[in-house]
């Protein structure tokens, strides 16, 4: 059975790509002739080339009407099929299909918040846990929750770097402090991504790219508005309002609270 335009009014890319092809054929094909007959009849007047010249020129013309007709005749069937569309199927199904979005949305948002408690509650354990065997739990609790020692040593050092390599670009005119502080974002998002194992997360991903894109060309923008001590000094106050809310993020995208309110949460509990 051959399709008809109705029952097959989609046209497909590779139809597409060939009327494509088509049409810029046809536009070459009278674009030379028109430019070949130009020369026989000014420069050198041959008619057996003037011939030739508009038997091509009717050739593309021809070729380029109909690739502009079957194009149109296409995309005509095509407005035709989505109407009966919209105006049959989609009115009949658009009770049901608002009703099964709905029901995703919520079913989704229940998931979130139980994936959310279930955070929560794995982290009330394993603070317990940590609380009952270890004895460095309470200094582990007192930091953040779900924050280790050794992760805040490693902040400790690296925030005594930072500070070390903002005082040495402050006093010294050094090149490139642009490419300098944007290294000190890449260590800062190192840091507490490692921490909390988010090398497969796409957010976390997003985040160091924020930094990629904005530090250098901020640089390049302020410094003709500003002092260069004061953009280093505004990009390290950034960085510090940036490691600070990623870590709040990392924090709660894994244990599923925020610094510190996990611990408040469990004092209150025990009183």
């Amino acid at each position: 059975m051959t399709a008809t335009p109705q029952t097959r009014a989609k046209i497909s890319a590779m139809e597409k790509v060939g009327l494509a092809i088509a049409l810029l054929i046809a536009i070459l094909l009278i674009g030379f002739s028109l430019f070949s007959l130009l020369i026989d009849i000014t420069l050198k007047f041959d008619l057996y080339g003037i011939v030739t010249d508009l038997i091509f020129l009717a050739i593309g013309i021809s070729l380029g009407y109909f690739s502009i007709r079957i194009y149109k005749k296409s995309v005509y069937y095509e407005g035709l099929v989505s109407s009966a569309f919209d105006e049959g199927v989609y009115k009949r199904l658009e009770p049901v299909l608002r009703k099964v979005a709905e029901a995703s949305v919520k079913m989704e948002d229940l998931d979130t918040r139980l994936n959310m408690i279930d955070r929560k509650v794995q982290m009330v354990i394993d603070e317990q846990v940590k609380t009952e065997k270890s004895p460095r739990s309470e200094v582990e609790k007192a930091i953040a929750p779900g924050t280790s020692i050794g992760f805040a040593v490693k902040t400790v050092f690296l925030t005594i770097i930072t500070m070390s390599g903002f005082l040495f670009m402050i006093y010294t005119s050094i090149g490139a402090v642009h490419f300098a502080t944007l290294a000190f974002y890449i260590l800062w998002w190192l840091l507490i991504t490692s921490e909390y194992e988010l090398f497969d997360n796409t957010t976390a991903w997003v985040i160091i790219f924020v930094p990629i894109l904005i530090v250098p060309v901020g640089f390049m923008i302020l410094d003709a508005f500003m002092e260069i001590n004061n953009v280093i000094a505004l990009f390290y106050a950034f960085l510090a309002l940036y490691a600070f809310l990623y870590y709040s993020w990392a924090v709660y995208e894994t244990k599923g609270t925020l610094p510190f309110n996990l611990y408040l949460g469990l004092k209150t509990r025990h009183r």
